[in-house]
């Protein structure tokens, strides 16, 4: 028994260093382009990545659910959908997984931050808050995500995004819409984002209509997740950084 706690302390304190090194290296990092992105992973960060998979305490999907449900932000990623729209604001972004199956990819951007424009006219602009919602669960032993529907909001950009405003503003639209109308919901082809400018109409699109995606948990615990995500076969990988908020 001595030996077996003495093996975990000492996987614990090699996993601490190995998250440590990797938010050392993503943490303030300013967004760049996706193929920027995807070179500072194979550069930078795959190393840490392969050896924090290897401390993985959970492999199970089924015992990864208990981990999953809850609140987290993405402090990284390679998938382009998070920044296909002008100007997400990293602290204000969130993922919600509920038990029921239901979760949502939720962000605020801020229109106008150019250094151009007056301290006053920013100030006036609108946040564009951003929500789509998906079906989460397993299939073939396997995590799958499918994109169901998108909601949008022009707000205050003086009031921040909190994890109770975006928990609410979740929890009610699938509750009053989304589960009503469960039968019925389709993706529609054309996507109508007004007054909205988005960077990569296509990838946003790509992204957008896969009708399925599988994700894999390189490494989860309590407060980090690691998460591998493809929409096909014939696409490249994606990689995201999350931690827990709630």
């Amino acid at each position: 028994m001595l030996d077996l706690l003495q093996k975990n302390q000492l996987t614990a304190t090699k996993t601490l260093k190995v998250k440590n090194e990797i938010l050392a290296r993503v943490q303030g990092r300013k967004p760049e382009t996706l193929n920027a992105e995807i070179n500072f992973y194979k550069t930078e960060l795959l190393p840490y990545f392969l050896k924090l998979s290897e401390y993985n305490p959970v492999f199970s999907v089924t015992e990864q659910l208990r981990l999953l449900v809850g609140v987290w932000t993405p402090i990284w990623s390679t998938i382009s959908f998070h920044e296909s729209l002008p100007k997400r604001i990293q602290e204000q972004s969130f993922q919600i997984f509920q038990h029921d199956g239901y979760c949502a990819s939720i962000a605020r951007y801020i229109m106008g931050k150019e250094s151009s424009l007056s301290h006053n006219f920013q100030s006036n602009l609108p946040a564009y808050d951003f929500m789509l919602i998906q079906k989460y669960g397993v299939q073939n032993g396997k995590w799958s995500l499918q994109n169901i529907d998108r909601f949008q909001a022009f707000t205050n950009r003086e009031i921040p995004l909190t994890l109770e405003s975006v928990y609410n503003w979740f929890t009610n639209v699938v509750n009053t819409k989304v589960k009503p109308n469960a039968s019925k919901l389709a993706l529609p082809e054309a996507i109508k984002l007004e007054n909205i400018e988005i960077n990569d109409a296509n990838e946003f699109k790509k992204t957008y209509l896969a009708s399925s995606q599988v994700f894999e948990h390189l490494y989860i615990d309590n407060d980090w997740r690691l998460v591998k995500t493809q929409t096909d076969a014939s696409h490249l990988p994606s990689y995201t950084i999350a931690v827990k908020r709630q």
